[in-house]
């Protein structure tokens, strides 16, 4: 995702996978994860769509 590489560590550090990306919500990101609003957004949008499939 385009301006979201940046946080690909804070991932990584964090233990985020595939279950608990799903999990995730933008409060988490932007708490948690000291993630901007703009690539929380992004990623929950992500996330949602990953949800639906």
């Amino acid at each position: 995702m385009p301006g979201c590489s940046d946080y690909a560590d804070e991932f990584r550090a964090q233990e985020i996978d595939g279950q608990a990306l799903l999990l995730l919500k933008e409060d988490h990101l932007m708490s948690l994860m000291s993630m901007k609003l703009g690539p929380a957004l992004k990623v929950c949008a992500k996330i949602n769509s990953m949800r639906d499939e």
